[in-house]
């Protein structure tokens, strides 16, 4: 049976409603993995169309190495689609990409369309601002233990009431940041950004006071950035969360493998090395956590 005869076969069990996900299938016919990704996520992704870099995408390509080690796979192609976060879900649901190589967090909503990987990595949410902020904004966001009275409050609120804060479009920061704002009570402005970028450089021209982001990432781009003398990213973590890849519901076989390549890639030598390359040499705590991520 040649590829095509078998591709012309399979889809319309592929397509058909409610039909179980099959992506191995999929790839074995077409001798092709693609794999989505945010082009503007470093230190995880970023890229495009014609090559991909960053500590997830790394982790995708050990996926394509343990696939050319099956049989009739050893010419397996692999192909990059960079999309905006608001469609990746619906990229994986649908089969545009077979697995999306930009950690997010595995929440059940977004389980109600794609299952995860196991865990990669575990978030911090942070915040950049201007080193020039006014003090009692750098104050609310420095995390600092505050006695909590009535004062403690009024301190809160007199740091971010009447502010504007960026936070990535369709990340689950926009849900947390909009529950605060709510349960301050605060008159402040929320913009929902498109990229890292975009809200890093929204800070630097003043349009927003603070960006809310994984810390990370935030640390990343200040480096980066030509103006990074004016930029601070707070030490204090509001949120920590393990992060996951995306990919199809109801395929357990190919799930199956993602996680055997992940929990080869994390795991001992290879995993602290592919950490050190991207975050610096892991602490005790995270070399705990690669090893609780991998599975025997």
């Amino acid at each position: 049976m040649n590829r095509l005869f078998a591709a012309l076969f399979l889809l319309p069990l592929l397509l058909a409603p409610g039909a179980r996900a099959d992506s191995l299938a999929r790839i074995h016919a077409s001798h092709t993995l693609v794999l989505g990704f945010l082009a503007d996520n470093a230190p995880f992704s970023e890229g495009d169309e014609h090559t991909a870099s960053g500590y997830a995408i790394d982790l995708c390509q050990a996926l394509a190495a343990r696939l050319r080690s099956a049989p009739g796979l050893a010419d397996l192609q692999v192909h990059y689609r960079p999309l905006p976060l608001e469609q990746a879900l619906e990229a994986v649901s649908s089969g545009q990409v077979d697995l999306f190589c930009s950690p997010l967090v595995e929440t059940l909503q977004r389980r109600e369309s794609v299952s995860f990987s196991l865990p990669v990595f575990t978030a911090g949410l942070g915040v950049i601002l201007r080193r020039d902020a006014d003090a009692t904004l750098q104050a609310a966001l420095s995390g600092a233990p505050r006695e909590r009275t009535p004062t403690w409050r009024g301190t809160v609120n007199q740091g971010l009431n009447k502010r504007s804060f960026a936070v990535l479009k369709g990340s689950t920061n926009v849900q947390w940041a909009q529950q605060r704002v709510r349960e301050l009570g605060l008159q402040s402005r929320l913009v929902e950004v498109a990229s890292y970028q975009d809200g890093v450089d929204r800070v630097l021209r003043r349009e927003v006071d603070a960006f809310f982001g994984e810390r990370l990432s935030l640390l990343n781009y200040r480096a980066r950035s030509a103006q990074a003398d004016r930029l601070q990213v707070s030490d204090h973590l509001f949120e920590m969360a393990s992060v996951a890849l995306p990919l199809p519901r109801n395929d357990d076989a190919f799930r199956l493998e993602v996680d055997r390549a992940l929990s080869d890639a994390l795991r001992g030598a290879a995993g602290e090395a592919l950490y050190s390359r991207y975050f610096g040499p892991p602490s005790p705590q995270q070399r705990l956590l690669l090893r609780l991520y991998s599975r025997p």
